[in-house]
């Protein structure tokens, strides 16, 4: 009786373990302002199994109900740099926060950077440096 109730524990033990090594391959970034914007915040990119990188971000410091784009950067740390790839748009609220979530085929070894960008004058708001 004993074998039969360890394959269930084994079972579970190897889950947990699973899921605790995709929490490690979790990266986390850090929005910083550009212009004098006070635009900050921070963005987690998580690698999924199929390849593609789930991103969540809070970002503070907005202008309130004001569009903007999100861009990887391939090039450069510092954003601007390279072929930016547009991964989502987003509308601060009223007290000018916003919070988005979204997946990109981007791979992740090409992600140097992601820029926030304030629509419609395209002025780079914050960037955030992706440590590889």
């Amino acid at each position: 009786m004993r074998p039969a109730v360890a394959v269930p524990v084994l079972l579970a033990a190897c889950l947990v373990a699973s899921v605790a090594v995709a929490q490690n391959d979790k990266i986390s970034a850090q929005f910083e302002a550009l212009a004098a914007s006070g635009v900050t915040g921070e963005v987690t990119l998580n690698p999924m199994p199929n390849g593609e990188i789930q991103l969540r971000s809070q970002v503070k410091g907005l202008a309130p109900e004001t569009e903007y784009q999100v861009f990887v950067y391939d090039a450069s740390a510092t954003c601007g740099s390279g072929t930016p790839v547009q991964i989502v748009t987003f509308t601060s609220n009223k007290n000018g926060i916003a919070t988005w979530n979204t997946r990109t085929s981007v791979p992740l070894t090409s992600v140097q950077s992601i820029g926030i960008q304030q629509e419609p004058s395209n002025t780079l708001v914050a960037c955030a440096a992706v440590p590889q």
